[in-house]
This record gives C-alpha cells, structure tokens and sequence, in this order.
C-alpha cells in the first residue's frame, strides 16, 4: 500500500468501526476502575479483577468493536468519585462509605452488583497493649478516610463507647499505613488483609478481624455504572452484568479458590494474605452478586450513620438508586436463579 492510501484506509476502518459500534447500539469503549491497594501494580481485588483476569468482559463483547480498560486508582473510593466526576469511568467498583459520598454529592451512578465483602482487620503496633478498639483512646489511627475502611473504624468506635474525638486519626493510603506502622509514627491502622504482611513480619499484631462475624460486621461496596451509560447503552450495561454473574459464579466453585488468590495477588497483595482472609470461607457467600434486600438494607444502615457523623447532608433514595434487574436478568439467562439465596434486610428497610 502506498503512503498516500495508508491514511486513507485507516480512516475508512476508524469509520466502519464506529459504525459497527453504533449500529448495534454498543459504545466505542467502556471504562472500568476499581480500588487499588497502593502498589503500584495495574490490578485490582475482588469480582472487578476477575472479571477482568479470566477474560468474562471481554467475552461478552468478543467480535464487537468495543474497547475496553481497566484502571485501578491508589486514591480507592474518593478518587474513583474523582474519576467518575471527570467523566474519567463508566463502570466502578468500590466500598459503600464513597458510594454514599458521591451518590449524595450528587454523582449520577446506579447500583449494578454487589462486589462481595471485604474482611475489615485492625492492627497495632507490637509493643503496644492494644487488644480491641477501647485501647485506642489517644492514640494513633491509620485509615485511609473517605473509603469503606473509614466507615468501619467510625462503626468500631461507636459500638465500643468511643468517638472520632478520642484518637488521632491519620489519612494514609494501604502502602503508607505499613510504611507508619513499621517506622512506628501511628500506633495502630485499619485496612484490609494487606495488613497482615506487618503481622507475619513481625511488626504488628492483628487485635481485630471481621472474618468470622462474616457479611454482616464486614466492609461492603458495589459496582456502579453512570446514568449517562446506562441510559444510552442498556445492552452493553447487560452485558457487563452478565460478566459478573458469570465471575461470582466461577469464584463460588472451590476448585478456582486458588487461582482466584493468585489473579488478586498481581494487586501487589501476597497470596498468604488471601489465604488468611478467604480460607474456611465459603467464597460463594462472599461474592453473592444481587442487589437484594439485604445489600439494600446495608446501605440503608450506612447512609443514616453518615449523616449522623455528619459526612453527608443529602438523604439518598436507596430504592432509586439500584438497578438489581440487570443481574436478576442475568442470573435467569445462566440458569443460576436459585445459586445465591434472596438475602432479608439487616435492619427494617424504609
């Protein structure tokens, strides 16, 4: 081909792909983003990640001219508000408390899919007499604020008599909280499983975990599409339903437990964490995607307390707010209806 008609020609392909796109009513691109754990590495954890790793997206867009990206921000949920804000995301996966903050900051996003849960572990330093969140009283707190771990350290707090007021609390993203806990300039931190590295290096003891107390005491979130999305490509919103019931589905079977913990360890998060955190776990329980009444009620719950601590002024329509027909669509379509149970409210739903 001559150098005249090169640029022709990727003209002519740009415009038959765009009208391909557009002709079955699919969008030219679809961008993902999800919390990542401040390593550096281009991945993410729970059903965003494999969605993602084992390719069940991009299945269900195979011979279509869609592109698709994946970013995972180190900034998690307020920085993924960010992004959704810029007009920077199309899809999001992330915790409940930034949900909530942006939702009611007036970011136009619907709830798709639960993500799962998220094990909450408190740690302290090693030579400090910290054994539950009583101890805490005047010292200093790690947490990264605005993100789901920030709502559970204010709901530790609470229902162990103390306030935001009784310790320092110091904003630090996953990497800076192990980074302060090790040079030891806060006392004690509040994050996910990528804590327990300091724990088997000997830095940190763990005085709290939400294992076994299960979804209930356990951080939540969901996976969010914009309203601008959803409204103009109802099919590609389905699709990227699909994927995702059909990544719940494929964590829920034991035999994947393994290669799940190793697509999440590319996060930057040692395997061993996953281990700790997931083993004797059922991941089929951890990972049910409906949008149902107990998800519903979870957010009910969560909205009233951050009002109450003053984070948000908004009340937001949580009925309005989710999209479950989307995954209840999908589950009927893969013959799953009946996988996960219908799961009842926590708390009596307005």
């Amino acid at each position: 081909m001559t150098s005249f008609f090169r640029p022709l020609a990727a003209l002519l392909l740009a415009a038959t792909t765009a009208f391909s796109a557009h002709a079955q009513n699919l969008p030219e691109a679809i961008r993902f983003g999800g919390f990542g754990q401040g390593f550096g590495q281009p991945y993410g954890l729970a059903l965003l990640a494999v969605a993602q790793g084992k390719g069940f997206i991009a299945e269900e867009f195979k011979g279509a001219p869609v592109k698709l990206s994946f970013e995972y921000l180190t900034g998690t949920g307020p920085a993924i508000n960010e992004a959704i804000a810029n007009d920077r995301l199309d899809f999001a996966q992330y915790g409940s408390l930034p949900n909530i903050i942006g939702k009611a900051g007036g970011l136009p996003t619907r709830i798709v899919a639960s993500y799962g849960y998220t094990t909450v572990f408190a740690l302290s330093r090693k030579d400090l007499d910290v054994k539950s969140f009583k101890d805490l009283k005047g010292r200093k707190v790690a947490v990264a604020k605005g993100t789901v771990l920030h709502w559970a350290l204010l709901k530790a707090l609470q229902d162990s008599g103390l306030t935001l007021r009784d310790i320092q609390l110091v904003d630090l993203k996953t990497a800076d909280q192990l980074a302060a806990l090790t040079a030891g300039s806060v006392d004690a931190a509040v994050g996910s499983s990528s804590l327990l590295t300091l724990r088997d290096k000997g830095v940190g003891k763990v005085f709290y975990s939400s294992k076994e107390l299960g979804a209930k005491a356990s951080g939540f979130g969901a996976i969010t599409v914009t309203e601008g999305f959803e409204k103009r490509y109802p099919e590609a919103t389905q699709r990227v339903a699909n994927a995702l019931v059909k990544s719940a589905h494929w964590l829920s079977q034991e035999a994947n437990r393994e290669e799940a913990y190793r697509i999440w360890a590319l996060s930057g998060v040692p395997v061993q964490a996953f281990k700790d955190d997931f083993d004797g776990v059922a991941l089929k329980d951890v990972f049910n995607p409906r949008v149902d009444a107990f998800l519903l009620s979870q957010y009910d719950d969560a909205i009233e307390f951050t009002k109450d601590n003053k984070l948000i002024r908004n009340d937001i329509d949580v009925a309005k707010w989710a999209a479950p027909a989307y995954v209840e669509t999908a589950l009927k379509a893969q013959g799953l209806e009946n996988f996960w149970p219908r799961r009842n409210a926590i708390v009596a739903r307005h």
